[in-house]
């Protein structure tokens, strides 16, 4: 019989799969649908906010804000050539080698990023009594489960929403 997962001496496997395993405690961890545990969202904390719904999560465009801020600072981070950015190339970031667009390219990131992380300040002072920048490391950057931020991840997400639609 083929497609059937062996044990190394040729037997049939009574193991369950890993991936089913970790879907499955995932499901339960979370309380989410078998399907929604399938969902490559559920892997992160604004994800899993997300799948959850907006009345007791994120909205989709909360969540979209989330991972634009997310991808615009991990091209920061190649721009500035700092040590924790990610290495692989991605579509729209040029390489090192083409000095004068890289130059041009990494100025503009450099610029966006300040000019994004000024929309979160003008969020923050308008909210007091909200910690947003804690939101943002904690929430987004770490990827920490902090179900009493949501509030302020709300805040968070709608200031950078803001900022990517204009």
């Amino acid at each position: 019989m083929e497609g059937i997962a062996r044990e190394p001496n040729g037997r049939i496997s009574r193991a369950a799969p890993a991936d089913v395993v970790a879907l499955d405690a995932r499901r339960r961890h979370l309380g989410l649908t078998h399907d929604q545990a399938k969902d490559q969202k559920a892997g992160s904390f604004i994800g899993y906010l997300n799948l959850i719904g907006p009345r007791d999560g994120l909205s989709d465009d909360q969540y979209e804000a989330a991972t634009n801020y997310l991808n615009l600072r991990q091209a920061h981070l190649r721009a500035i050539a700092a040590p924790g950015r990610m290495i692989d190339s991605e579509a729209g970031i040029p390489t090192s080698d083409v000095t004068e667009v890289y130059e041009e390219w990494a100025t503009d990131t450099v610029k966006v990023y300040g000019d994004c992380r000024k929309a979160i300040q003008a969020a923050q002072n308008e909210n007091r009594g909200a910690n947003l920048w804690a939101a943002l490391d904690l929430c987004i950057h770490q990827d920490q489960h902090m179900h009493h931020m949501i509030g302020d991840l709300r805040l968070l997400t709608n200031a950078l929403a803001r900022f990517f639609r204009v």
